[in-house]
Order: C-alpha cells, then sequence, then structure tokens
C-alpha cells in the first residue's frame, strides 16, 4: 500500500509541474506584445531517489523555479545606449525646432530684411527726394527691426519651452524613482523563498529603469538582497533600498530666471544643483540647448542687430534731410539701445524718421535735395567688413551663424541616427533571449498538455490499483 500511495504523490507532483508549465506558457503568450516582458520558463528538477529494502528508486521531479529568460550584460549595455540614445534624440529635435526660426520657407530671414533695406537705400540714391521711395525706406527699416524682434522673440520662446520640458521632466523621473524604489521593497518580499524570483516584478523595475536612463545619466548595480542602488549625475544616490531621491527645480536669476535641476535626498536634508553635472539623457541635452545653443543664438542675432543699427546710425548722422530738415544734421536713423543684450527687442526706428520721411538723411550738404553722397555711403555698408572680430559682412555674419546652427543641427541628426541603430541591434539581442515566439509557446502548450494528461493517467491508474487491493481485503 505505501508504494502504491508513494506512486500517487509522484504522479500529483507530476500533475502539479505540468499545470504549471501551462499556466506559464500562457502567461508568455499573454504577455508577448507587452515592452519589456521577458519570457518565462519552467525549471524542473529531480527529486532525490528513495532507498526502500536496500534499493533506491525513483521519486519523480518537483517545480524547482519559474524563471525569466534574461541577458544582464545585454540590458545593461541597452541602458547605456538608452542614455546616448535619449540625449541625441532631444538634442536633434530641439536643434530642428531652432532651426526652423531662421528657415526662409517659413520666415523672411533677417538677412533678406536687411537687404530689401539696403536696396531701398539704392533706389533712394536714384530719386533723393522722392516721397515714395522715402516712405519704402522708413518701411523697410521697420521690416529689418521686425526681423531682429522676431527671431529674438522665436529664440526665447523656443527657450522657454525647453525650460518647461525640463520642469516637467523633474516631476515623472521623481515618480519614477520612486515606483523603482517600491518595487526594491516588492521584489525582496517576493523572493523571500528558496526558488522564488519575482518575474514580473524584475521585468517592470527593468523597464522603468530603462525609461529613466534614455531621460538622465545613471549607473547602477544590484545588492544582495536583490533590490537597485542607482546613482545619478556627480555621483548622487537615486534609489538606496525603499528609498528614492527627488528631482527638483530651482530659479536661476543669473540665467535669466530659468531653472535650475537639483537632487534632493529622501531626508530633504539637502539639494545639489547638479544642472552643469550631466554626462548623458534628454534632460542634459535640453540644459546644453537652452543655455548654450539658444544663448548663443541671441547673442549673435543682437551682435548683428546692435552694429547693423549703429553703422548705419554712424553715417546717417553726417547727412542732410529734405524740407524741414535740409538745414539740420546729427540724426540716427534707427533707435538702438545701450545695451547690445537688448539690441535686438528694443531695436527701433527713430521717432524722427517715422515721423518725417523727410528726416532720412541722403545729402552731404545742407540745402542739396539732389545730392545723394550720404545716402551712397550708407549703401556701402551692405559689403562693408564691419564685424572687426570676424572680418565678415552683415549677410557673411548671418550666413556664418545659421551655417553653423545647420551643421550642428545635422550632426545631432547624424548622432541620432546611429544611437538608434545600436539600440535596435541590442534590442533584438534582448529579443532573441527575451522574447516570446507565439510557434514556441504553442508547441510547449501541446507538450505541457501530453505531459498533463499522461500524469492524470499515473493517478487514475493508481486510484484502480488501490480500489483492486482494497476489494481483496473485502
Amino acid at each position: 500500500m505505501s508504494g502504491l500511495f508513494h506512486t500517487l504523490t509522484v504522479g500529483s507532483e507530476a500533475l502539479l509541474t505540468t499545470r504549471q508549465g501551462v499556466d506559464t506558457a500562457g502567461h508568455n503568450i499573454a504577455n508577448a506584445q507587452v515592452e519589456g516582458f521577458s519570457r518565462q520558463q519552467v525549471n524542473i528538477r529531480q527529486n532525490d531517489p528513495l532507498e526502500t529494502h536496500g534499493v533506491l528508486i525513483g521519486n519523480g521531479a518537483s517545480l524547482a523555479s519559474v524563471s525569466r529568460s534574461h541577458d544582464q550584460f545585454v540590458e545593461n549595455q541597452l541602458n547605456n545606449t538608452y542614455q546616448d540614445s535619449g540625449r541625441s534624440a532631444a538634442r536633434a529635435d530641439s536643434l530642428k525646432s531652432i532651426e526652423r526660426v531662421f528657415s526662409p520657407e517659413l520666415n523672411s530671414s533677417v538677412s533678406d530684411q536687411v537687404t530689401r533695406f539696403f536696396n531701398s537705400l539704392q533706389t533712394l540714391a536714384s530719386f533723393p527726394t522722392d516721397e515714395t521711395v522715402r516712405t519704402t525706406v522708413v518701411e523697410t527699416g521697420r521690416d529689418a527691426v521686425s526681423a531682429f524682434r522676431r527671431v529674438d522673440s522665436d529664440l526665447k520662446e523656443n527657450r522657454k519651452v525647453l525650460n518647461e520640458r525640463i520642469f516637467d521632466m523633474t516631476g515623472k523621473m521623481t515618480e519614477q524613482l520612486k515606483e523603482i524604489a517600491k518595487l526594491n521593497v516588492k521584489i525582496q518580499t517576493s523572493e523571500t523563498g528558496q526558488g522564488a524570483f519575482a518575474n514580473d516584478l524584475r521585468d517592470q523595475r527593468d523597464r522603468l529603469v530603462r525609461d529613466l536612463s534614455g531621460q538622465v545619466e545613471i549607473k547602477y548595480y544590484e545588492d544582495q538582497y536583490g533590490m537597485l542602488c542607482i546613482r545619478g549625475p556627480d555621483q548622487v544616490t537615486l534609489v538606496e533600498g525603499r528609498n528614492s531621491a527627488k528631482f527638483g527645480v530651482i530659479r536661476n536669476f543669473e540665467n535669466d530666471g530659468l531653472y535650475d535641476v537639483t537632487i534632493t535626498d529622501w531626508d530633504d536634508h539637502h539639494a545639489r544643483n547638479v544642472t552643469n553635472r550631466m554626462e548623458g539623457g534628454a534632460l542634459e541635452a535640453f540644459i546644453q540647448v537652452r543655455d548654450k545653443d539658444i544663448t548663443g543664438l541671441l547673442s549673435k542675432n543682437n551682435q548683428m542687430a546692435h552694429t547693423f543699427a549703429n553703422e548705419v546710425n554712424r553715417v546717417h548722422r553726417f547727412g542732410y534731410g529734405i524740407g524741414d530738415y535740409a538745414e539740420s544734421t546729427g540724426r540716427n536713423f534707427f533707435k538702438v539701445p545701450l545695451n547690445v543684450a537688448d539690441a535686438a527687442a528694443d531695436l527701433d526706428v527713430d521717432d524722427a524718421i517715422q515721423a518725417s520721411h523727410h528726416a532720412i538723411s541722403a545729402a552731404s550738404s545742407p540745402l542739396a535735395p539732389g545730392d545723394n553722397i550720404n545716402v551712397n555711403s550708407m549703401i556701402k555698408l551692405k559689403d562693408a567688413k564691419i564685424f572687426s572680430d570676424e572680418n565678415t559682412s552683415l549677410n557673411e555674419f548671418y550666413a556664418n551663424f545659421t551655417a553653423n546652427l545647420g551643421m550642428n543641427t545635422q550632426r545631432a541628426e547624424h548622432a541620432r541616427q546611429a544611437s538608434d541603430l545600436l539600440v535596435k541591434d541590442l534590442n533584438k539581442q534582448r529579443e532573441s533571449v527575451a522574447g516570446v515566439s507565439l510557434d514556441e509557446e504553442a508547441t510547449n502548450m501541446m507538450k505541457w498538455q501530453a505531459n498533463f494528461t499522461a500524469s492524470s493517467k499515473v493517478i487514475t491508474t493508481i486510484d484502480e490499483m488501490l480500489d483492486t487491493v482494497l476489494s481483496m481485503k473485502r
């Protein structure tokens, strides 16, 4: 009788093991399209044999564990690549948005408007007293001013958008760190038993880490309890066990009140400014574009506006107008702010010029309405090398800094494409190990079903044998 009960136990354990195999195959199929899911597999162990009458007999098999197919080396490479990919993608997208500010297909460029202004002066040189031509000069001057202002405004709007994205990202990353810390606790609790693996919880944590790595530079390791310890920019601890730090922002009034990024520990004791201490991720790219690329373009636009207006004013002040202004000189054509940093935003046509186009000083002598000597001197500024530091003309100066933007955008796009290829390749490697094959799982399902049927047959057979033994006693 004891032998029959032993065989019955073997059959019941086999039944339990094969049922778990069916459950696992079904779980894999259900999650086949879930991003980051790792295929799970049932691990069966052979039980130690039993000694009966000096003979060792088989003791069946039992469920050892359910593990996930996972390559930690590939996972680490993938997360490192996500940092580069996140940075290059964020930089490429941000620079493309800025490039539209200077696109001749969308807007009349500063260079075009400045050229139209000088062309109107060329017409004025041929017709110094023509009322319509003088009105055109004033209007093209206003258009040039508007072009400088538009570029300044659009660049600042792009900087504001990036600033808000940085704010939003810090809130999102703080929530992700909290979730990783919570999963640390759940994984530790779930894996207390021997052979217990929190596969689904680990997949969830891996997905959060991968997403986080695309946003900010991180390094991590797993401690002896299965908990992740994560360090971020400047080696600041982001997650340790059940504790998580907080990303935040503070306004930097030395940088136009834009946000600096801080990390505060979980006890709120210390907030470290890490704005300029990042080396990867989308957050670093947004900060670099906001504080360096856009700031540099704003500076170039202001420099061009300031130099253009001052040079025109310098020549214009030597001339004389017509009518009531035929005997007066020393007037500016543009109102130019003293601070170069405000040049593009505050530039305007001088009040006297706006009030009367007679104030345009085309002549070099008083009471000489047909004189065009002074306006010809202004026309020469179009091609003059007025930027002494770069020895370039107005149009050359504009072409140089917009071309640099174009090259930077192209380089960023190439970096994005290279990173995407690497991420794609690593994802393929990951999928080859952890991905779910529906055909394979369907085969496994049939295999486990056959095993389940066979195990059931063992139990049925033992049950019939027990009935036979019991009937012998009756």
